[in-house]
């Protein structure tokens, strides 16, 4: 079995410069991360919507960025490093890539199995089935019914809920109904139990468990590797100390961004304490492990096989779950699905994907350094 040499240096350790630089990474991270939550659930706070629209496909770009140029090729060059025994370097230098496709199809079994959007059933009762007819009919004269005995419109509320953002961040279903002059009064007194409602409320219900959900993996990709970014400036000494410092502030608040617009896009109650917990979360995570790289630093050897393994391992594992997330929850829901095309149109694509591409070249660039 090969190993690995010491990758410590001599230079003097400058202690009060690594606590210094967890209190900035520390700041950086939460007050990153807390923006885009604090500016749509706190009224007083007010950012421009715009603002708002640019943190969401910025971030989307950054967090692909962070899979494909940090995480993976770091995954790569640790568990190829020639130190290791012969299996990770020359027998299977592919092992890298092999446990992020794992990755990607476990999140993708697990997003099956516990998915809470799944297709409405179409199972009506005859009393349901008539109140829709009797809807139906009271629409304007003329208008074209579908094959169930809906007019187009109710078909396509039925079909395509679609859903968009307040002033407060809370999701509104923006629904197409039959105009209210032609409603009877019976009708409008049961409009709150008609079928179309109860599918609207559901439809909603759907769409902030799936955001929650995409916040979640996010989160836990993020929060993977953000143990070892702390560790390695924890570890790092001298000129490399601050031009990784810089690099991991810039990378800490590209990152913190993208991850607080999301979490501001979920439907929460007004009193939740959950978007607060994960934001924190992710801006105590990377000064956590500065903490332990501190304190075990006459222990930890980033370049000792068991740190390459480690390293490298969860990184792999952190580039799946997050190039997974990113393409198909994100960029896929932002720009490919029948929803996008009817929200976002003409000039307002294309300056979406124009932040997609800036967000993700940013982060590319830091990539030299961190």
């Amino acid at each position: 079995m090969s190993t690995c040499e010491s990758t410590r240096r001599d230079e003097e350790y400058n202690l009060s410069l690594h606590v210094g630089a967890l209190f900035i990474v520390l700041g950086v991270s939460a007050g990153a991360c807390v923006v885009p939550v604090t500016a749509l659930r706190v009224p007083r706070v007010r950012i421009p919507l715009k603002v708002h629209f640019g943190f969401r496909h910025f971030g989307t770009g950054v967090l692909i960025a962070t899979a494909f140029v940090h995480l993976l090729p770091t995954a790569f060059v640790s568990l190829t490093n020639p130190c290791l025994p012969p299996f990770f370097n020359e027998d299977y230098p592919a092992l890298a890539g092999a446990i992020a496709l794992a990755a990607v199809f476990l999140i993708t079994i697990a997003e099956m199995a516990f998915s809470p959007v799944r297709p409405l059933r179409s199972v009506q009762t005859a009393t349901e089935s008539q109140e829709l007819d009797a809807l139906s009919h009271t629409s304007r004269p003329g208008r074209r019914k579908s094959h169930s005995g809906m007019s187009d419109e109710i078909t396509s509320a039925l079909s395509i809920p679609q859903f968009g953002q307040t002033r407060t961040g809370r999701s509104h279903g923006v629904m197409k109904t039959i105009d209210a002059p032609s409603t009877p009064d019976s009708a409008r007194r049961h409009s709150t139990d008609s079928p179309l409602t109860t599918i609207e409320e559901t439809g909603l219900g759907q769409q902030r468990k799936k955001l929650l959900t995409q916040c979640v993996l996010l989160e836990c990709g993020i929060l993977f590797h953000s143990i070892f970014i702390g560790l390695a400036l924890a570890v790092a000494v001298g000129g490399e100390q601050i031009i990784l410092l810089i690099a991991i502030v810039f990378h800490q608040t590209f990152e913190g961004l993208a991850l607080g617009s999301r979490i501001a896009a979920v439907d929460w109650n007004p009193n939740a304490i959950q978007p607060w917990l994960m934001a924190v979360a992710y801006g105590c995570t990377t000064p956590l492990g500065q903490a332990i790289g501190i304190a075990t630093r006459n222990l930890y050897d980033p370049g000792s096989a068991t740190g390459l393994l480690v390293v490298g391992t969860f990184n792999a594992f952190s580039a799946g779950l997050l190039a997974y997330t990113s393409l198909v929850d994100l960029l896929n829901e932002d720009f490919l699905s029948d929803h996008s095309w009817k929200t976002l149109r003409g000039t307002k694509r294309i300056v979406a994907m124009s932040l997609v591409i800036f967000g993700a070249f940013c982060m590319s660039l830091i990539g030299a350094w961190a």
